[in-house]
């Protein structure tokens, strides 16, 4: 589909979900209203697929954006996590910021069945056993505020116990490329006066970790534009390889924590097929990795990966394995 369709097709989605479905279930005229200005003037907006910060909650003040069966844990998690801000994860059910706690978080009760999905996913008997499970990490590589939405640190088959692997694993709803910003930090590391210059925070790790096409990560000048919007900083790819790239900077031990450390690493992109600009970026993007770099990369749709979790985790290690999985295809599959 087209974004704009997607969007508004995934937006009454989840209202009707937050109206019907019974792991909600609030009263369709209960949703905030916002006050935005533009061009001087004051206007009203009806977010009717958000939950009011008292829906928010349930009875046992627990937030209701996550599947029942595990909220108390989740909500305990994201309660712990200072650094979280919590109003938009916890009230739009549009936006994507909660759904990597729906999904993975409780891939934690069963880890020997996620190693068997992770190398499902992978194409490989890659994943000896996982280690951790941890959602929003920073690993602070490449001196920013990029993160994982879901980083899986696992020991590799056939190596030194001591060896590490890690998946880092971004999840996707109904957003797109966003534009970037003149004179913000982002632009400052991505241009310069002439055009696209990556500072040494991006530049070190895109040409040292081998995984890119020259052509791709070199300066361009502005007048340039054929080569401007085919650079992997440019909007359409941009936050694609800054994911790509902090875990190329663990594999070079850039990290500034030495545990995190890498022998081996792959970008997993999650997404629902019908997100028409996730659907058409792959191809252009894996035309500007080499061999090397499409080693490391890989895209699955929630179509794909809830039927493998399906197959492949345990219902005696994962609580309410069937219902979660139920829940996870009514929620976010768009039938």
């Amino acid at each position: 589909m087209k974004h704009a369709e997607f969007k508004a097709i995934a937006r009454q989605h989840q209202i009707d979900f937050k109206v019907n479905d019974p792991e909600i279930n609030i009263a369709a005229d209960r949703f905030p209203i916002r006050t935005i200005r533009k061009n001087g003037k004051e206007y009203k907006i009806e977010v009717r697929s958000s939950l009011t910060w008292k829906d928010c909650r349930d009875e046992n003040n627990l937030y209701r954006i996550f599947f029942s069966g595990f909220r108390r844990e989740i909500t305990e998690e994201v309660n712990r996590e200072a650094s979280l801000t919590k109003g938009q994860m916890v009230t739009n059910l549009l936006r994507s910021e909660h759904i990597p706690y729906n999904i993975f978080f409780p891939m934690r009760y069963d880890l020997d069945g996620t190693a068997r999905l992770f190398n499902r996913i992978l194409g490989e008997e890659r994943i000896a056993a996982i280690s951790k499970i941890n959602i929003e990490y920073n690993p602070k590589g490449l001196a920013d505020g990029t993160s994982f939405d879901v980083y899986i640190e696992y020991t590799p088959t056939g190596t030194n116990p001591n060896e590490k692997g890690g998946i880092g694993i971004e999840v996707k709803y109904t957003e797109k490329e966003y534009p970037i910003k003149r004179g913000t930090k982002e632009w400052e590391e991505t241009h310069n006066a002439s055009g696209i210059h990556l500072a040494s925070n991006y530049s070190n790790p895109s040409n040292t970790c081998g995984w890119f096409k020259p052509e791709f990560i070199a300066d361009v000048p502005f007048e340039d534009k054929e080569r401007m919007v085919a650079h992997v900083a440019a909007n359409r790819y941009r936050q694609i390889w800054r994911n790509h790239i902090l875990g190329a900077s663990m594999v070079l031990g850039l990290s500034e924590k030495p545990d995190d450390k890498l022998t081996e690493f792959t970008s997993l992109t999650v997404y629902p097929e019908d997100n028409g600009h996730f659907s058409e970026v792959w191809n252009e993007y894996e035309s500007k990795l080499t061999p090397d770099g499409l080693n490391t990369f890989k895209h699955i749709t929630y179509e794909e990966l809830f039927p493998l979790m399906q197959e492949f985790l345990s219902k005696t290690g994962i609580p309410h394995l069937n219902e979660w999985i139920d829940y996870l295809n009514r929620r976010y599959i768009i039938k």
